[in-house]
């Protein structure tokens, strides 16, 4: 489908205009400076020619199948125009044209209509309120965008949901040395959206990787499936804006209340292996990087620089974001030793003062690149009056080594132009020193990424949907699938507690709607006599007279409580959590995501990414917890979010750890679609 986009052989532009400035004339003068190999067919019935190109009075009149069109008339025109485009029989377009879903109700309605028609005559479409389409390849050259540049021939595609996005990055390309083989801007997403792209760019051979500047994602869980399930392995590195969204609004249970949206994107991203960048300058770097060098095989980087100060920030980054500073062979140290300045060092940082020269540099990076104790070289180099930065970065470029050898340059204003004009394909260089710590750290997490086995649900139905579960099918679930939740009896108030139950007991009021019950002193612990039970369950009916019966259990002693908790997410679908509970769980907030589809590393990940699993391997000499049985009720309990669908969400909070070592969950709450 995406070749009549990207590789149009003959391209018509409905709205072609002779008026300069106009989207319509911009759009013709980018197609024509960047020399488009095909065939243009301009349509604008009050020209015979706009920029020595032949205009035609209208879509029916161009003598030749149409590849792919371009629509820029205004929006009371595009149906008829899309009309006779789909009567000329085009079944790739591209809108241009603003006004619809962005504008209101009335807009959102227009554009649904469009996309019904569009998918009726068997057509896609990029847009509307898009910039157009970018393909840098020598075999079919296009720049049908309004933005009159020429970026270079790369390997990447990229994909922005803002067209001003897009058109700064387009209209800063000199300045940055951006460069890409495809870029797109997909506006509304009204028809062709990421998942198409993606689903596209990984298996084309002309890219190498894909960077995404993404505002929302059309469908989250579809997203993913594409990227985990597909042969053809490439980062794929996103921007992700709207950070502080609000979360899940219909959250009810701790664990929605956690499960606010931004963490959800970045656990899940992660998880299955995107490479998530704060910035749209992290992302390109990220790609280029990944095309023109080695990937790092660990963590291991060590850094070479002629100033402190840089080499200060690069190394608090690297720890930042989980790197760390080589430790330097004692043979290395010694090779050093033979060139650096006696004032500078040769440990980790190796500095090489103000004075090192282009072949100190070279030397030095060469040396560590070769340590068995490094991964990946930073170069650092602050230009002082002394020694122009173009020889060195230009020498250190020279080093030939299975591992990553990047730079950051801080030179005189003069050197990005110079450099431009030496390396006019665009050897990537960093500007400022926390950069390589951020992209390293990117590339190891593509590196280290497993094809690990994931669970798979199996559909099941819950008979009878109520929005909460009742404790006896909660019991049941729990029963199915191995949760190991607290024996349990009910009984009605006034009536006396059985007398096979023994003390001490927790004593917990159930009322229809109270979900929260300890916020509402509905819990009750440590009941060592009948007197006492009951003198609580007649307090418990005056302060709630909702309440309908009493759940009683064995009182247990907790050495710590944990939360395991799902729901499913509205883009991205089932998400697990585990972390600290108990009722202070909001305020620890020490959680974790991942999707249900998770594997069991994905567990152990999720697992030790909380402070409370520092707890559970023991320390201080303490005895530690049972984590594969932790692990295992994750596991079960991802299953059980996976087979059914109506589940919304769900808590087993806490999961006490007893100290005997014991794991028993003593509060289970399940919701399921319904009110």
């Amino acid at each position: 489908m995406f070749t009549r986009f990207f590789y149009p052989r003959t391209l018509c532009v409905a709205g072609a205009s002779s008026k300069e400035k106009s989207i319509g004339y911009e759009l013709l003068r980018s197609i024509k400076e960047y020399n488009y190999t095909g065939t243009l067919y301009p349509v604008n019935p009050k020209a015979d020619e706009i920029l020595g190109y032949k205009c035609f009075p209208s879509i029916e009149a161009i003598p030749e199948a149409v590849d792919l069109a371009i629509i820029v008339v205004p929006k009371a025109f595009v149906r008829e125009t899309i009309a006779s485009l789909a009567a000329k029989g085009v079944k790739s377009i591209i809108l241009i044209t603003a006004g619809f879903k962005e504008t209101g109700e009335a807009g959102q309605q227009a554009e649904k209509e469009l996309v019904e028609y569009i998918r009726s005559q068997g057509m896609r479409m990029v847009g509307p309120n898009c910039m157009g389409i970018i393909n840098t390849s020598a075999e079919i050259k296009l720049n049908a965008t309004f933005v009159a540049e020429k970026p270079r021939e790369a390997r990447a595609g990229f994909l922005s949901q803002s067209g001003a996005l897009g058109a700064a990055v387009l209209n800063g390309l000199r300045e940055s040395g951006i460069s890409f083989g495809h870029f797109i801007s997909v506006g509304n997403k009204a028809d062709v959206n990421e998942n198409d792209l993606l689903e596209y760019w990984l298996e084309e051979k002309s890219i190498s990787a894909v960077a995404m500047y993404l505002e929302s994602f059309v469908d989250g869980a579809r997203f993913l499936d594409i990227y985990r399930k597909t042969k053809s392995r490439k980062p794929v590195v996103v921007v992700k804006a709207g950070r502080t969204g609000s979360g899940m609004k219909a959250a009810s249970s701790h664990t929605g209340a956690l499960g606010s949206s931004e963490r959800v994107v970045d656990a899940l991203l992660k998880q299955f292996g995107f490479l998530r960048a704060d910035t749209v300058q992290e992302m390109f770097n990220t790609v280029s990087i990944y095309e023109r060098f080695p990937l790092p095989a660990g963590n291991r980087v060590a850094v070479l620089t002629n100033a402190g100060g840089p080499a200060i920030l690069c190394v608090d980054e690297l720890e930042k974001q989980g790197l760390t500073l080589a430790r330097l062979t004692e043979p290395t140290k010694e090779k050093l030793r033979g060139f650096v300045h006696p004032e500078g060092s040769v440990n980790n940082p190796v500095d090489l003062l103000p004075g090192g020269t282009a072949e100190q540099y070279t030397r030095a990076a060469d040396l560590l690149a070769q340590d068995e104790e490094v991964d990946a070289v930073v170069s650092i180099f602050v230009e002082p009056v002394m020694v122009p930065a173009l020889p060195v970065v230009s020498s250190v470029y020279t080093v030939n080594s299975p591992k990553p050898v990047v730079q950051v340059v801080m030179p005189l204003p003069e050197f990005h132009q110079n450099y431009k004009n030496a390396y006019p394909e665009g050897k990537p260089y960093f500007r400022t020193a926390e950069e390589p710590a951020r992209v390293l750290a990117n590339l190891l997490s593509y590196n280290r990424f497993s094809e690990a086995e994931r669970l798979e649900g199996k559909v099941k139905k819950i008979a009878e949907p109520e929005r909460w579960l009742s404790p006896e099918k909660t019991a049941s679930l729990a029963k199915e699938y191995g949760l190991p939740v607290i024996s349990s009896a009910w009984i009605a108030p006034g009536a006396s507690i059985p007398e096979y139950i023994s003390y001490p007991l927790v004593i917990k009021g159930i009322a229809p709607g109270e979900t929260h019950k300890s916020e509402k002193n509905l819990v009750r612990l440590n009941i060592r006599t009948e007197e006492e039970a009951v003198s609580v369950m007649k307090e418990m009916k005056a302060t709630a007279p909702g309440i309908v019966s009493f759940e009683i259990q064995p009182y247990l002693q907790t050495r710590f409580e944990l939360l395991i908790g799902g729901f499913r997410d509205p883009s991205f679908g089932p998400v697990i959590m585990f972390g600290s509970g108990g009722k202070y769980v909001e305020v620890y907030n020490d959680t974790a995501l991942r999707h249900a589809c998770l594997s069991g590393e994905d567990i152990t990940a999720m697992m030790e990414e909380t402070k409370i699993c520092r707890l559970l391997k023991g320390v201080r000499g303490e005895k530690p917890a049972d984590l594969q049985a932790v692990a295992a009720v994750i596991k079960n309990a991802a299953q059980m979010l996976l087979d059914y669908p109506q589940i919304q969400e769900f808590d087993l909070n806490p999961l006490i750890v007893t100290p005997e070592g014991k794991n028993v969950v003593v509060d289970m709450r399940i919701r399921i679609a319904g009110e």
